[in-house]
């Protein structure tokens, strides 16, 4: 036995004669490649690993290795698939409580009922702490349309806000706000804003939602449902001052 260890000790150690790499260079390959299996994972197949009890204790148990390795793979993979399931129950979710405000806001009875709902009972459905109509203009021309919990900013405090023909911006980190949440600004501590455009020859608006939580907005966040109801905003104040289409 002890000879034929020698033996093929020796063959590992010699160099094919111009027939291709020795074994010591494909394994300085290997060290400098260590992904070749995840790349080639048919490999597996086509290997032969020892088992555990072949050629005594100081053979290397590729089998566990691959079993364990494997075994990682699906517990990554696991993992990824309850995220995945947890995001799109979490979607369906905030797409359902979007449509029961969009529900309740058809159920005004008069643009300040609809003010009303929109800046109070929508807090609520869409999970924040705060929700401000905002208008932009002169308090002299606008005031007599305004209703409560719609707030009036100066001309370009828009722009300001959102940049330039932007109609949405989700700010992680608001800071104080008082124009726009009036009484709550210090409870607010990130935002969602969106554009209102009401029509010729209005005033434009501010749709602003407000957390107390920092981060519960950030910029790589989808804002579709806040453009949604935005629109829908736009539409119910339309109808109600019977304003005419952009």
């Amino acid at each position: 036995m002890s000879d034929k260890r020698a033996q093929h000790g020796k063959a590992e150690s010699s160099q094919p004669s111009g027939k291709g790499p020795s074994e010591a260079e494909v394994v300085a390959w290997l060290e400098r490649h260590p992904d070749l299996l995840l790349r080639f994972p048919d490999l597996f197949a086509r290997l032969l690993p020892p088992d555990q009890m072949a050629g005594g204790g100081n053979v290397v148990d590729l089998q566990k290795f691959m079993v364990q390795r494997l075994q990682g793979e699906l517990h990554r993979a696991n993992g990824l698939r309850d995220a995945l399931l947890d995001a799109g129950r979490q979607n369906m979710s905030i797409t359902a409580r979007a449509h029961e405000a969009v529900l309740l806001l058809l159920d005004a009875e008069n643009f300040e009922h609809m003010v009303h709902i929109a800046t109070q009972d929508w807090t609520d459905l869409l999970d924040v702490d705060a929700i401000s109509l905002c208008v932009e203009g002169d308090p002299a021309r606008i005031g007599g349309i305004v209703s409560g919990g719609v707030f009036i900013l100066p001309p370009g405090s828009i722009d300001d806000l959102l940049g330039p023909g932007q109609a949405t911006r989700l700010r992680p980190e608001s800071g104080q706000a008082p124009k726009l949440y009036g009484p709550a600004a210090e409870l607010v501590k990130s935002d969602a804003l969106a554009r209102l455009t009401f029509g010729r020859g209005a005033p434009i608006g501010l749709l602003a939602l407000g957390a107390r939580e920092p981060g519960k907005f950030d910029p790589g966040h989808g804002t579709e449902l806040l453009l949604f109801l935005a629109q829908v905003l736009e539409r119910a104040v339309r109808r109600w001052l019977q304003l005419p289409k952009p």
